[in-house]
């Protein structure tokens, strides 16, 4: 429920108790769990959460400040309190302030955003996404008598917002998210163990569990990982290695997404999840990568999980570049973290629900395709290894340094693919690793990955994000046993 109303009061009681500007954001959001476990119901849960929270700010002689505030009371006691209480927190935050305060620039827009979709995921009747989980999970179990376990899921979210201010914007939105998983693990004649997962979310309708075809899936998934377990493990030394789109998408994720959060290089975000080695002097001169590697962020995104009409501070939608031709060009940034480098926020001021206050968080930040199929890409390589799909991964705060194991790989001899490996692992520096980048596949070969967890902030927030990539080919890559 959204009580449109006490937004509006809560606005006009910090005015009354001395703010120089406030903006109010309401979210009511219901989500749902389904889950099945060889060839029975696993999870079966809706969660139902509403609330609002205020931010304002004061001017005052030496400078100023911002306070945030939120409840999940929809009362005028509750407005009028919890209004006080940010104006408060804003006047205690100003005197410890060592950054420009400005109210320039403020949010003064107005619409309507809502995904595109054709079915609401959460209007699927339980019984028709238990019966699709139920029958993939027999598929996965069917495919190899190697499988020993087998799990399949859908999550759904529907959140509306309602963003107002004091300048008079007034925006309204609808995201509607759904995801799909797959599980199995196999075990060979000693009782050794290997998993094989498929895992992805979309901001979009039902039609995406569709498309996922997870029942069909099942019979791949479960073949794999019966082969996988078996396998001879991935040969180790200096390779040329070929990285699937979904090994990509989150190589983007830690290594470029991360490190290009404004708020973690000006040293905001440090305790929970790190800083950042690409410091200001490096824009526009650093060299990230080869010429073969261009990131974008974008908030426009079809079905990303970054995808929004306006972040939740109210800045619109928008597109830039992150990496141009391997050369660092942009940050990711909120209203506060760009206007300590005198620029405009690009629309990363997002908040995990209602309760949190925004801070920098990726939208879509994708790899841009290059040319040629993938059956291009491996041509001509005459022995190396296609890595497909992530297991573990770790990084130092900075971004620099990291470590990759991987789930499934496959032989390359003279320029096709071949059987099963596993356990290949890499490590690297993030400039080293991009600048060994000698090959992307085309647009053919592009894919667009979500992740529903990303986790950052104090307190901790949990935030929904997409990356889309074609599969790439990195020289020299020495491989390890993970």
């Amino acid at each position: 429920m959204l009580d449109e109303a006490t937004l509006s009061r809560a606005l006009e009681a910090a005015r009354a108790a001395g703010a120089d500007y406030a903006e109010a954001r309401g979210e009511a959001q219901q989500r749902s769990t389904i889950a099945a476990r060889d060839g029975a119901v696993g999870a079966l849960n809706t969660v139902t959460d509403a609330g609002w929270g205020i931010r304002v700010a004061v001017a005052t002689p030496g400078g100023g400040g911002w306070g945030f505030a939120a409840t999940d009371r929809w009362d005028a006691d509750a407005a009028a309190a919890t209004a006080r209480q940010a104006v408060e927190i804003a006047h205690a935050s100003a005197t410890a302030r060592r950054t420009p305060f400005s109210l320039e620039g403020l949010p003064t827009v107005t619409g309507t955003y809502v995904t595109p979709h054709d079915r609401d995921p959460l209007n699927v009747p339980a019984e028709e996404q238990l019966a699709m989980l139920i029958a993939a999970t027999n598929g996965l179990r069917a495919a190899n008598p190697r499988v020993v376990a087998a799990s399949a899921g859908i999550r759904a979210w529907h959140t509306d917002k309602r963003f107002i201010n004091t300048q008079g914007a007034d925006v309204r939105q609808t995201i509607i998210e759904c995801e799909g998983s797959l599980g199995a693990t196999a075990q060979d004649d000693s009782g050794y163990t290997y998993h094989r997962s498929l895992n992805d979310m979309h901001q979009a309708g039902w039609e995406f569990i569709e498309r996922m075809a997870l029942v069909a899936e099942a019979s791949r998934v479960g073949h794999e990982a019966g082969e996988l377990v078996a396998a001879p493990w991935a040969p180790e030394g200096p390779q040329t290695v070929v990285l699937g789109d979904a090994m990509v998408a989150l190589l983007i994720h830690e290594s470029c997404g991360h490190p290009t959060e404004l708020d973690r290089v000006l040293g905001w975000e440090a305790a929970f999840a790190g800083t950042s080695f690409l410091m200001p002097p490096m824009l526009g001169s650093f060299r990230y990568g080869s010429p073969h590697v261009s990131i974008v962020a974008d908030s426009t995104t079809p079905e990303g999980l970054g995808t929004f009409g306006w972040d939740d501070e109210g800045t619109p939608a928008q597109r830039w570049d992150v990496v141009r031709d391997g050369m660092f060009v942009g940050y990711l940034t909120n209203r506060e973290s760009a206007a300590a480098l005198g620029q405009r926020s690009n629309g990363c001021g997002r908040a995990s629900g209602w309760e949190r206050m925004p801070i920098v968080r990726m939208v879509n930040v994708s790899l841009q395709p290059g040319t040629g199929s993938f059956d291009d890409l491996i041509a001509g390589i005459e022995d190396g290894i296609y890595i497909e799909t992530p297991s573990s991964w770790s990084l130092d705060d900075k971004r620099m340094n990291f470590h990759f194991s991987a789930e499934l790989c496959r032989e390359i001899r003279h320029g096709k693919l071949g059987g099963y490996r596993k356990g290949a692992a890499f490590q690297g520096r993030t400039p080293d690793f991009w600048g060994a980048c000698s090959g992307v596949a085309g647009a053919d070969a592009w894919q667009l990955h979500g992740f529903s967890s990303c986790a950052k902030g104090e307190p901790l927030q949990l935030a929904h994000v997409a990356h889309g990539a074609a599969p790439i080919r990195v020289d020299a890559l020495p491989i390890t046993r993970g």
